[in-house]
């Protein structure tokens, strides 16, 4: 509608008119639909009428019913009013008319219409006309306080932050365009309790609001408005509560709308920024924490990580299903919740969490670590008719002002839980950095990138060292393949350095895809199965890779896909992994057998009981481990065991290999035992694939390797 200055000056125009076609009037004033007197010229008048209870009901019934007049004037004090509706003629009601007179002119009602006609019918008109701009004009400032308030909204839900920091803002613009005196949030899985209103202490808002959300009967209600937050599960279940309605535009209907909506971003908020299994923080916004408490002085808080690994959980999942590892997540972040108090939590991964624990010292953590330790030990699973315990490893880290970042913090007192599961499991130990242990598992996880990015970018290098014939004069080419790793200058890092980060993080199985993939190609390309010339390639297989059923696909098909007869592979498995695999070991064995790969048996002899064990798998040789062969020479008990391996090889018909070969007395004195093969650096180093198969590698007239091109 128009300013008030500007309404007051049309409708005084209105009065003077008015008084131009009645003279004797004393002044009028008008009443909205609802009642409410929105103009007056004699303010004195107006008390005067109001005041007579004749009048009031006169007005009441004009104001409800428009279309019936009044017969005659009221009589109020020494005056009469005549009332009179506003209408436009086209049913559309904007409220009444008062004329006054003095009481004593006593005019007939028709006489007071007909006179001011044509004043009234300009009058009706034209505030027909206002109240169609004032309502386009409501609509259009609804519209725009509707889009303004979805705007911030969604930008607020898309930004980064503290999630009650988030929240509270979006309270904020609720109160603002929804004109509300109070916005709540309750979300009682999150432990989260949020009231936005003016002249409340902490405590009031406090009491208010479990006041607003106990109130069950109010869901469905306008004034207070409350609407469920999510209520997928009991960890996102919350109330949205609006309550103290003010003068609006907004329609009942419209707010309900606005305000589910509104509520489904709150729910996006809490989705994004809580483990939706566990409730816990997510890990972005830990890590947010972290890296705050990692920066500037906040060290001097004295804060320590703790890294928490669900021990077997991946045993629990193959044996009981997902469900119930899911189960144990839960309780165990329920466990957290409990110990913890309001020290942030955050499920870092499947089975992993970890927590920012404001301490004085280590032995304050490690009291509160082997407290979660011991809580979640106590609890019971049951599934499939068995009942089981879980337990956790636990390792800390102590936040100093050594750690730029947060992932030196984290990548400590990780290692420091690897350490508490390799040393029992169920257990807390803390990142020392004297523990060589403890070092040798940090330079792990610092070299486990290093060996990622090596396999994805073909930065490794195949290397070859031969196996060589001890009797029989073999001109078969039969090679041990190796693999090596190029650091950043270029040069070879040896297997010792990073096959121990591929085996801890279970990247065994890419590197051996790896492996059997390029050795199938330096066969193929190096043209001696065209040229017929015997070869043989011993390709070492780890255990991830056996106990992997794809990953026999994968040889299956690597095979078939290259060409390479099956023949000329020769698969290596330590006799370890082969029996920590028994079943699976056997299975891929007889597999590649039917297809004609031959396998052999490593480190053999170290095993308590070895010669049992050959019965179960079909090997083609015999490995005997290097610490029987470095001492074969001047060693009786070596000797024995050489021999006795050499013996049950010949009755079983299977090849043996002496690795480690190292002097001219070890090399005869294999001979005169039976043993097939030989390897070592007397007899050939590791040299390029490629030049071992192209015969580019240069031996002396013994076999033995002279050549630089090792």
């Amino acid at each position: 509608m128009a300013k008030r200055s500007e309404k007051d000056q049309v409708l005084a125009d209105y009065s003077d008119f008015l008084k131009a076609l009645l003279p004797q009037t004393e002044g009028f004033f008008c009443h909205d639909r609802q009642g409410r007197l929105f103009w007056f010229d004699e303010a004195g008048l107006v008390a005067r009428v109001a005041e007579d209870a004749g009048y009031r009901q006169v007005l009441q019934q004009t104001l409800q019913a428009p279309d019936t007049g009044t017969a005659k004037p009221v009589r109020a004090a020494d005056l009469s009013a005549y009332v009179l509706s506003l209408d436009d003629g086209s049913g559309a009601h904007h409220g009444a008319l008062t004329l006054v007179l003095p009481a004593r002119e006593n005019i007939p009602f028709d006489f007071v219409l007909g006179a001011i006609k044509p004043a009234l019918s300009t009058l009706q008109r034209e505030l027909s006309l206002r109240y169609r701009l004032m309502e386009s004009q409501r609509k259009l400032a609804v519209q725009s306080a509707e889009e303004k308030l979805l705007h911030h909204v969604e930008s607020l839900v898309h930004q980064r932050g503290e999630s009650a920091q988030t929240l509270t803002r979006i309270l904020n613009l609720c109160r603002e365009y929804l004109s509300v005196a109070e916005a709540g949030l309750v979300i009682p899985g999150k432990k989260m309790a949020l009231l936005q209103c003016d002249g409340r202490t902490e405590a009031e808002a406090r009491m208010r609001l479990d006041d607003l959300a106990q109130r069950e009967d109010a869901v469905g209600t306008e004034d207070p408005l409350v609407l469920p937050v999510g209520g997928q599960g009991e960890s996102t279940c919350g109330k949205l509560i609006l309550a103290g309605w003010q003068q609006s535009g907004f329609s009942g209907r419209r707010r309900r709308r606005l305000a589910r909506y509104i509520a489904s971003h709150i729910e996006s908020v809490v989705e994004r920024d809580f483990d939706a299994l566990t409730g816990l923080l997510s890990w972005p916004l830990f890590e947010a924490r972290l890296v705050a408490a990692c920066s500037g002085g906040q060290v001097d808080q004295q804060h320590l990580l703790l890294y928490l690994d669900v021990d077997q959980l991946h045993v629990i999942n193959e044996n009981y299903g997902r469900p119930v590892g899911d189960e144990v997540l839960s309780r165990f972040a329920l466990i957290l919740e409990t110990c913890l108090q309001d020290w942030p939590a955050s499920r870092i991964s499947s089975d992993s969490f970890a927590v920012l624990l404001p301490a004085n010292d280590s032995g304050q953590a490690r009291l509160a670590a082997e407290n979660i330790c011991a809580r979640f030990a106590e609890v019971e699973f049951n599934a499939a008719g068995k009942s089981f315990r879980g337990s956790v490893s636990i390792g800390i880290a102590p936040l100093t002002a050594d750690h730029a970042d947060a992932a030196a913090v984290l990548s400590e007192a990780q290692v420091a839980c690897r350490a508490a599961k390799d040393r029992g499991a169920g257990r807390v130990e803390i990142y020392e950095p004297t523990d060589q242990s403890i070092v040798r598992r940090m330079e792990d996880i610092q070299l486990v990138g290093h060996v990622k990015e090596a396999i994805e970018k073909d930065l490794l290098v195949l290397m070859g060292q031969p196996i060589r014939a001890l009797n029989s004069g073999s001109s078969c080419q039969y090679q041990e393949v190796l693999v090596r790793m190029q650091d950043e200058q270029g040069g070879l890092v040896e297997p010792a350095e990073f096959l121990s980060a591929a085996e801890r993080y279970q990247l065994m199985q890419d590197l051996d895809r790896w492996v059997v993939s390029r050795s199938l190609d330096a066969l193929k390309t190096s043209g001696m199965m065209e040229q017929g010339t015997a070869v043989r390639l011993a390709i070492n297989l780890s255990g991830q890779s056996l106990g992997d059923e794809k990953f026999l696909q994968f040889v299956r098909e690597q095979i078939r896909s290259s060409g390479v007869a099956p023949q000329l592979l020769c698969f290596e498995i330590t006799e370890t992994v082969a029996v920590a695999n028994m079943q699976r070991a056997q299975a891929f064995m007889h597999a590649l057998k039917k297809m004609g790969c031959r396998f052999s048996l490593d480190d053999f002899g170290t095993g308590l009981s070895s010669f049992a064990y050959l019965k179960l798998f079909p090997v083609d040789t015999l490995k005997i481990d290097g610490s029987f062969v470095r001492d074969v020479a001047t060693n009786k008990v070596s000797q024995s065991v050489v021999a006795a391996i050499s013996e049950v090889a010949r009755v079983m018909e299977l090849e043996t290999v002496a690795e480690f070969v190292q002097d001219d007395e070890s090399l005869a004195l294999l001979r005169d035992l039976g043993v097939h093969w030989g390897q070592g650096y007397l007899l050939g180093e590791p040299a390029p694939l490629a030049d071992q198969l192209s015969g580019q590698a240069v031996f002396d007239t013994a076999g033995r390797q002279s050549g630089a091109g090792a």
